[in-house]
């Protein structure tokens, strides 16, 4: 009987570890950063990664798309972004979560308010894909964002 009972723990023990370290808490596992799509035709340049990625780019009127991997402990994120174009340029993010669902899609022209800051939808937090469609900017701009709550 003793040696079920060892036995029992170990095997619950292993269970435990092994759901700690690839439960959605632990990010190890994400590429983050990682880019999926880049077909800007201007200038993206990464300022910095990790949890709090963030980005300044620059156009002459130049479109195109670039998606990235993000990895998310969190269930939210804060975003911050802007662009400085002449009228026709635009910028529009999209963040899914783990899961693949909308929990942000803003767009931002030139000429109106062209500056957003705000919080996203409640999602599933691990890997998440950021999309940014940028298109025919004619100027500079930037994004941030980090985990929330």
């Amino acid at each position: 009987m003793k040696n079920f009972k060892t036995y029992t723990f170990s095997v619950l023990l292993t269970l435990a570890i092994l759901n700690s370290a690839c439960g959605p808490d632990n990010n190890s596992g994400c590429n983050n950063l990682n880019v999926i799509q880049n077909t800007y035709t201007g200038d993206i340049f990464v300022n910095s990664g990790g949890q709090d990625p963030s980005a300044d780019f620059e156009g002459n009127n130049d479109s195109g798309i670039y998606s990235f991997e993000w990895c998310n402990p969190k269930g939210r994120a804060s975003l911050d972004f802007d662009i400085t174009t002449t009228v026709g340029g635009s910028v529009n993010i999209v963040l899914r979560d783990h899961e693949g669902i909308v929990v942000l899609n803003k767009t931002r022209p030139s000429g109106g308010e062209d500056s957003f800051s705000g919080v996203s939808d409640k999602g599933m937090r691990g890997t998440w894909t950021v999309e940014v469609t940028l298109m025919n900017v004619n100027g500079d701009g930037s994004w941030s964002m980090h985990p929330g709550d």
